[in-house]
């Protein structure tokens, strides 16, 4: 089991998950997002193979519109 921290929020899973699963899990859709694991900014190119470990945290910000 593995649990990541996202948003200060905990979630565990019982198998390894990647960071795009991650986020099809949580429902969040994966257009107008930036997502950081540890602080190190996650390339959307590359969400479907990064893998996430216990205790990671993840950062998704929503971009917001406005003038």
């Amino acid at each position: 089991m593995i649990t990541v921290n996202v948003n200060n929020q905990n979630h565990s899973f019982s198998e390894p998950v990647k960071l795009l699963e991650l986020l099809e899990q949580l429902g969040i859709k994966n257009s107008g997002i930036a997502v950081a694991i540890d602080n190190q900014v996650i390339s959307k190119t590359l969400w479907a193979t990064t893998p996430l470990i216990n205790g990671n945290n993840v950062l998704i910000i929503q971009a917001a519109q406005g003038g």
